[in-house]
């Protein structure tokens, strides 16, 4: 006869990794659920910055800092994609916009209200 499954019943611990968060499943220390909500610690200054390490020498513009939740730096990034016309991404809730484009975003940051300071080299 086969076993009735509940449902509404989820695993609570494991020997492996512990307690596990109800609802994504995963253990506690590594729960994602809230993730996109979620803003980094910071000092509240936006901090941007050319990066060409690992780049082949091709620059990309760092913007690091951003105090606000990651569905909102999406569009963000998206509006900053468009004003310098050019491509990017998010990796680590920090904005890489391809090339030295550091005047044109502290205009549009500032714009915005986020105070901004230009760092690194």
């Amino acid at each position: 006869m086969a076993k009735k499954s509940n449902k509404s019943s989820s695993l609570v611990y494991s020997t492996e990794t512990g307690r596990l968060c109800p609802d994504c499943e995963y253990p506690v220390d590594e729960c994602i659920c809230d993730d996109t909500q979620k803003i980094p610690d910071g000092d509240g200054i936006v901090r941007l910055m050319l990066d060409t390490k690992g780049r082949k020498g091709a620059g990309v513009t760092l913007v690091k800092g951003v105090p606000v939740p990651l569905d909102e730096l999406k569009t963000l990034c998206k509006d900053l994609k468009k004003k310098c016309g050019v491509g990017g991404a998010i990796k680590d809730h920090i904005i890489e916009i391809q090339g030295d484009k550091r005047t044109i975003i502290k205009a549009e940051l500032e714009k915005r209200g986020m105070k901004v300071k230009l760092a690194g080299g």
